[in-house]
C-alpha cells in the first residue's frame, strides 16, 4: 500500500478513537435516584430495628457502682479513715467505653457523709470474673 494511504487510515482511526474516547469522557452518567418518604423508611426501620441501632455501653447501676466505690475506697492505702464508708453516698452520670482498657468510665458524684459537698470525678468500672463490678478511683 502506498505510504500516504497508510497515513490517511492511521490519521482517520486516530480522530475516530479520539472522537469516540471525548464523547465517553464528557457524556453524562445515568444516575436513577429515588426518594424515600418518611412512611417507607419508619416501617423499614420497625420491621428491622437494627438498621438504626444506637450501640450501648454495659455500666453499673447505682447500688453496684456504690458498693464498688466503697470496696475500692477501703482498699486504698491514702484512706485513713475507714469509719466513714456507710455514710459515703454515689451518683452516676454518663458512662462511656474507656480506651485504655476493659470497662467504662462514668461521671459520678461523690460525697463522704451526709452534709458534704458533692464532689465530681471520672470513676471506671470493670466486671471481675465473677460477674462483680469493681471500682478504680482516679
Amino acid at each position: 500500500m502506498h505510504q500516504n494511504a497508510i497515513i490517511a487510515i492511521a490519521a482517520t482511526v486516530g480522530i475516530a478513537a479520539g472522537a469516540g474516547g471525548t464523547h465517553i469522557a464528557t457524556s453524562e452518567p445515568k444516575v436513577e435516584a429515588q426518594a424515600v418518604s418518611k412512611a417507607e423508611l419508619v416501617a423499614a426501620i420497625s420491621a428491622d430495628p437494627a438498621l438504626c441501632s444506637v450501640p450501648t455501653v454495659e455500666a453499673p447501676t447505682e447500688a453496684e457502682a456504690l458498693v464498688a466505690y466503697r470496696k475500692a475506697h477501703a482498699a486504698s492505702p491514702l484512706v485513713w479513715d475507714r469509719n466513714n464508708l456507710l455514710e459515703i453516698s454515689l451518683a452516676l452520670g454518663q458512662c462511656d467505653k474507656t480506651s485504655a482498657g476493659p470497662g467504662v468510665a462514668c461521671m459520678t458524684s461523690v460525697k463522704t457523709g451526709p452534709g458534704a459537698q458533692p464532689i465530681d470525678r471520672i470513676v471506671g468500672f470493670a466486671k471481675s470474673a465473677s460477674g462483680e463490678w469493681i471500682a478504680t478511683i482516679k
